[in-house]
């Protein structure tokens, strides 16, 4: 069990740091900057990357080693700024629950919920204990009409009765 939560506390921990590694990325800072340089400084390996999925071009006006960036770079950004803070809420969360706050949490809904039960039951039994009479349904007088006589299917055997 102890090697469970160990577990457990270490990939939250590595999820949380991944997010926030991503967030204090030089890309989510571009989209949260909301602006674009001209030509960006990037590693080799990065660039070679980047031509090959059309996020970085060879601008003519960037010195050697800089690019510029494509219009998909913007798209890109966001996707990574998403992505690194859906790592880090989810991060959060899971060190919570690995920490055993969930199980917390869970005892204090359930205690709540019996204490509503508790109160709202008293509420209900004073409640009806004050209705003093039930209403009592009346007798209406209802006149009935008789039914009309309705065609049987020896009546509507052969020909009209008129048409002799």
């Amino acid at each position: 069990m102890v090697k469970q939560r160990f577990s457990r506390l270490l990939g939250a921990m590595l999820l949380l740091a991944m997010g926030v590694q991503g967030l204090l990325s030089p890309l989510t800072q571009l989209a949260l900057s909301r602006t674009m340089p001209d030509c960006l400084e990037v590693g080799p390996v990065a660039a070679a990357v980047g031509m090959e999925v059309h996020v970085l071009a060879a601008g003519p006006e960037c010195p050697h080693g800089t690019y510029a960036p494509a219009p998909t770079y913007h798209v890109v950004a966001q996707a990574a700024l998403t992505a690194s803070l859906t790592a880090v809420l989810l991060g959060i969360a899971a060190l919570l629950l690995a920490i055993g706050v969930g199980l917390r949490a869970r005892r204090v809904v359930r205690d709540v919920r019996q204490w509503f039960t508790r109160r709202f039951r008293t509420v209900v039994t004073v409640v009806a204990q004050l209705v003093v009479g039930r209403e009592q349904p009346i007798m209406v007088p209802v006149t009935v009409a008789p039914a009309r006589l309705t065609s049987s299917p020896h009546v509507r055997r052969g020909p009209p009765s008129c048409s002799c």
